[in-house]
């Protein structure tokens, strides 16, 4: 689990999660030392993590039909995520900087299964 160590959830609404990245994060040392970024697999989990915090109990991606992230996402930027479920079993997820209102993540299309 990444929340709490790599990121911080700093508000949640119903339009979803505004996350702040640790930016102090060893995975930042070496992800990468001189220019850090989030790394895709970090946001996936990310992704999943709060998609469970949404739907109330822990879920697991089973398989993700779409990932789209349009530019590198480095650690001092403030992220609003959106997790909306989009039929039984596929979550759609968006993420948009928060700060100049940038959409980073064109789209995550994951199917999930319950753990």
């Amino acid at each position: 689990m990444l929340r709490d160590s790599f990121y911080n959830i700093l508000q949640s609404d119903p339009d979803g999660y505004t996350i702040r990245f640790n930016a102090q994060h060893p995975i930042f040392s070496g992800h990468f030392p001189d220019y850090p970024i989030v790394p895709g697999a970090c946001i996936v989990q990310i992704a999943e993590e709060l998609s469970a915090l949404t739907y109330g109990h822990p879920i697991c991606f089973t398989a993700i039909r779409d990932l789209k992230i349009r530019q590198p996402i480095t650690p001092d930027q403030v992220m609003k995520i959106s997790i909306r479920q989009r039929d039984e079993s596929m979550w759609k997820v968006l993420c948009v900087d928060s700060m100049n209102n940038q959409q980073l993540i064109i789209s995550l299309n994951a199917q999930f299964g319950m753990l």
